[in-house]
């Protein structure tokens, strides 16, 4: 009996959509022509990404040795020489997204002309549209007027950001088309860069994986680079050092061929010694610094490219036919959604208004 009724209402429900079926038709075809609409006026988009998967590091420990090892109280990594800071790929997108990173990514060349990044955005803001320029002198004329008194950021020190409003919005603006993930599991890393020039989202792309792995390479091999600078600091007093005492022991000699005295002997024995000793410590230091430079080439990492960055052919937007497709369907759904609900809404509003 349940079943007749059900059959009886989807029947009922059926013809209510049939004797409806030209306003339906109207939604749907209106629907479909703002589908139409919205999809030609939307502004065209070019996605240009790359892949790459950075090395990881071959100096591992071995887990369980180490387990083993700190339930003696023995810290392996401080026996064998502490591992080089890992970068946890996760913070790969946080990287993109800080300061310098964001900053230095301005100064790319695109274009034709191959004028600054920065300079492209600002002078396509200068030429913008109609609605463009009433919001900036309208809604935006306070700001206009602040912010050009402190146009000049002043900087603060070497370590300190002095970031403008114009900077912060150009920020916005890469962030809006830069996009950074990270697929933890297969260890691969996704760039891409969406925009209006596909020459350009090409560009943009190249610069941003360049920076990202030039970014990572300076975090990473920090340690190691410091390390090399100050061992050469200190191979470079000793070589100095050690030739003094060189051309003072040549000197000595010049200077006492004949002379076979005890007090000669003496002068020129505690020179050897010191040249022996500067010797010794500068050939040391020779040794430290080829193994500090093999140190920064191992701890440099290096990236494997899957993807390169190519030039996009076709737009990533808008997505034309789709659009028009869900706009229709929309207006169907709208439409019969509506020409089923009227009736019992209507009488709903009946019975409260005579209650």
């Amino acid at each position: 009996m349940n079943d007749h009724n059900d059959e009886i209402d989807l029947i009922a429900l059926l013809k209510t959509v049939f004797v409806a079926r030209r306003f339906v038709i109207k939604i749907t075809v209106l629907f479909s022509a703002l589908g139409i609409i919205l999809a030609l006026v939307s502004p065209v988009r070019y996605t240009a990404s790359s892949m790459f998967m950075p090395q990881l590091s071959e100096r591992q420990s071995n887990p369980s040795l180490g387990g083993l090892a700190s339930l003696a109280g023995i810290n392996l990594t401080s026996i064998m020489g502490g591992q080089p800071q890992e970068i946890a790929p996760s913070l790969y997108p946080q990287i993109a997204e800080s300061s310098p990173y964001l900053k230095a990514l301005l100064e790319t060349p695109v274009g034709e002309s191959q004028i600054s990044f920065r300079d492209y955005i600002l002078n396509q803001g200068r030429g913008g549209s109609i609605i463009g320029l009433i919001k900036k002198y309208t809604i935006g004329l306070p700001r206009l007027l602040f912010s050009s008194k402190t146009s000049e950021p002043t900087p603060l020190s070497n370590n300190i950001f002095d970031i403008s409003e114009e900077d912060r919005d150009l920020f916005e603006v890469i962030n809006q088309v830069l996009s950074v993930e990270v697929d933890e599991k297969e260890g691969l890393v996704f760039i891409s860069v969406e925009f209006s020039d596909g020459k350009i989202a090409a560009q943009l792309a190249q610069a941003a994986t360049e920076l990202l792995q030039t970014k990572i390479i300076s975090y990473k091999s920090q340690s190691a680079r410091n390390n090399l600078q100050f061992v050469q600091a200190q191979y470079d007093v000793k070589r100095l050092e050690f030739e003094q005492i060189q051309d003072s022991i040549a000197i000595f000699k010049d200077q006492n061929l004949n002379i076979t005295s005890s007090l000669y002997q003496n002068q020129l024995t505690r020179l050897e010694s010191q040249f022996a000793v500067t010797s010794s410590v500068f050939q040391e230091l020779a040794g430290q610094v080829e193994q500090a430079k093999i140190q920064v080439n191992k701890d440099t990492p290096i990236f494997m490219i899957i993807e390169p960055v190519s030039v996009p052919l076709k737009r990533s937007k808008p997505q034309r036919t789709m659009m028009v497709v869900i706009w229709t369907f929309l207006g169907g759904i709208i439409a019969v959604g509506w020409t089923l609900i009227k009736a019992p809404v209507f009488q709903i509003f009946k019975e409260l208004e005579s209650s």
